[in-house]
């Protein structure tokens, strides 16, 4: 049975062992974001987070669409930290699979 293309894109995403150890770096790194709220100092609660998910969060922060801390800002700061872990989460599973060997399947063509 071939699996569909959502379904492989979850399994790159999801179901690799080095995709899940980082996903759970990513998860541990936003502990303090999720707590910060109720301590007094929430200044450096998001800098873990930007490091882990470096490469992309970069990028996508690039582009400043809201100044201050507006509901917009930090909307915009949440959704690209979690787009770019995901995207990296999908791009080390494809690295887990290239160094494994395992191609993918190629669908059969008739002519």
């Amino acid at each position: 049975m071939r699996d569909s293309r959502p379904r492989a894109l979850v399994r790159l995403t999801f179901a690799n062992p080095a995709s899940l150890v980082y996903l759970g770096m990513v998860t541990a790194a936003a502990l303090p974001m999720v707590f910060a709220s109720a301590t007094a100092d929430s200044s450096f609660a998001a800098v873990w987070m930007l490091l882990i998910t470096a490469p992309t969060s970069t990028l996508l922060l690039l582009p400043d669409f809201a100044d201050g801390d507006s509901g917009l800002a930090t909307g915009y700061f949440l959704a690209a930290l979690a787009l770019s872990a995901l995207l990296q989460s999908f791009l080390l599973g494809l690295v887990y699979r290239g160094l494994r060997g395992k191609p993918a399947r190629q669908a059969r063509t008739i002519t």
